[in-house]
């Protein structure tokens, strides 16, 4: 019996351990369903993650040494960037900083890019150099960015490169040309009571004629937020008369696009009037000046004097203006030494306002400018043109943008500018016509219709491409 009960011990025993091992040969075939699925995900992982890849695996690359670079729109094109206006007016056109974004494909972050600056080979030899950052590591959304600043010089132009490891060459961005621009506002004057008929509205055409003086040196001119107004009539300005009026218009022509705005004023008449002394040693009591253009708009004579003892001088008497007979425009200014004395000589002084001219224009850095067009209008309602005003206004810019400064080795040295804060140009050609529309008179064509550009770096063109207009001061 004990020998039964051993056998059935035995055998209990040895199911016990058959069930172990089928308890192990279960783990084992389980454990390794589980290592089968772990290895297919992490296949899976190392497509999308190369930190994860499977050692084994011998045909997926890494991403990160396969992606290219790709520059977003707009900066696959080419664009001018307005680099004196503020930046926050509109980043995508504005100021010298600007920000070039692309992305990396495929889009992954931790890419590093490298860039590099492309400028222009017929850039002017004297641009200052731009600057663009090394290298930017893309984002988690696979996109970078890096910033260029470009210098003030109108007209220099850039392209910037971008690559990854994976790249042959760098794909460039569309060029970025400096340009600068500037607003205006046409103010226009009413037609005079008596002149009901007498337009003084500026001509459709006037600001797009400007393109042949200012296209060269990169300047875009744009109508302001407000572009028109309106003022009385007013038959003539003078000096005084055109600051009262340019101070009156002044705060109503301020807009969004100020300080960058001038303000382009259409008036019947300014003409230019000048001063002179004439001198002589009388040996009569009459005395007369030679004959003068008349100037209609302030007292003729400044002062009349002769010298009544060494130092002192005194008023003459009798003083009377004369005209020409058939001439009223000329006149002469006479009169008498008080107690003269027959036999002696006595100096004496008449100090006159006289005509120069008649004024196409006037203007200046605070950016009013005066266009007059009454002559014009009145022998021809259908002038002046936009062409025809073109000198004349291409050349008042010119001022508002600083042309041509006091101590510029190519101003014109005539005296008869010095009483102004600025001059006018003084080249010409070896036949000596002069060459520039900065020149002191109307007239001409050709060369006289754009800024002078062929003395670099003295020379009206090339002053305006190098200033920095982004201080600019206007209206």
């Amino acid at each position: 019996m004990w020998g039964l009960i051993a056998v059935a011990a035995a055998v209990a025993v040895t199911a016990a351990a058959i069930a172990a091992v089928a308890v192990v040969v279960t783990a084992v075939v389980v454990t390794a369903a589980v290592l089968l699925a772990q290895m297919a995900s992490a296949r899976k992982d190392a497509d999308e993650n190369c930190i994860d890849r499977v050692i084994s695996d011998p045909v997926l690359p890494c991403p990160r040494l396969t992606a290219v670079w790709v520059w977003d729109p707009p900066h696959t094109t080419d664009r001018r960037r307005y680099v004196n206006l503020p930046k926050a007016w509109d980043p995508d056109m504005n100021g010298r900083e600007v920000e070039l974004k692309g992305h990396v494909e495929p889009r992954i972050p931790g890419v590093v890019v490298n860039f590099n600056l492309i400028a222009n080979p017929d850039n002017e030899p004297d641009t200052p150099a731009a600057s663009v950052g090394a290298s930017a590591t893309s984002e988690a959304d696979g996109s970078a960015t890096v910033r260029l600043t470009l210098p003030v010089y109108g007209g220099a132009r850039f392209k910037v490169g971008g690559k990854t490891v994976a790249m042959a060459q760098p794909v460039e961005t569309g060029e970025l040309t400096v340009w600068r621009k500037v607003f205006y506002q046409i103010t226009d004057m009413e037609s005079p009571a008596a002149e009901p008929t007498l337009s003084l509205a500026h001509p459709a055409d006037m600001i797009s004629a400007l393109t042949t003086a200012f296209d060269p040196v990169f300047f875009e001119i744009k109508p302001s937020t407000k572009s028109s107004a309106t003022t009385p009539y007013q038959a003539h300005l003078t000096q005084e008369q055109r600051s009262t009026l340019e101070t009156s218009l002044r705060a109503g022509a301020a807009d969004d696009r100020s300080p960058f705005k001038m303000n382009i004023v259409m008036c019947d008449t300014a003409d230019i009037v000048g001063t002179q002394e004439w001198t002589d040693n009388a040996t009569t009591a009459a005395v007369t000046t030679g004959w003068i253009l008349k100037w209609d708009h302030d007292p003729t004579v400044i002062h009349a004097q002769y010298e009544s003892a060494p130092g002192t001088w005194s008023a003459l008497t009798n003083v009377q203006i004369t005209a020409a007979p058939g001439q009223p425009e000329w006149i002469a200014v006479s009169g008498e030494i008080p107690g003269f004395t027959a036999g002696s000589t006595v100096a004496v002084r008449i100090k006159y306002r006289y005509k120069v001219g008649n004024a196409g224009g006037w203007g200046g850095t605070t950016g009013t400018l005066f266009m007059c067009i009454g002559r014009d209008r009145r022998a021809d309602a259908a002038k002046p043109t936009g062409a025809d005003l073109q000198q004349a206004l291409a050349h008042e810019i010119g001022h508002a943008l600083g042309l041509v400064g006091t101590t510029e080795p190519w101003r014109d040295t005539d005296p008869r500018d010095d009483g102004y804060s600025l001059r006018h140009c003084g080249y010409k050609t070896a036949g000596g016509d002069p060459r520039c529309v900065m020149w002191y008179m109307l007239g001409g064509g050709g060369a006289r219709l754009q800024f002078c550009c062929s003395d670099r770096p003295n020379d009206c063109a090339h002053y305006l491409l190098r200033t920095d207009y982004s201080g600019l001061g206007w209206i």
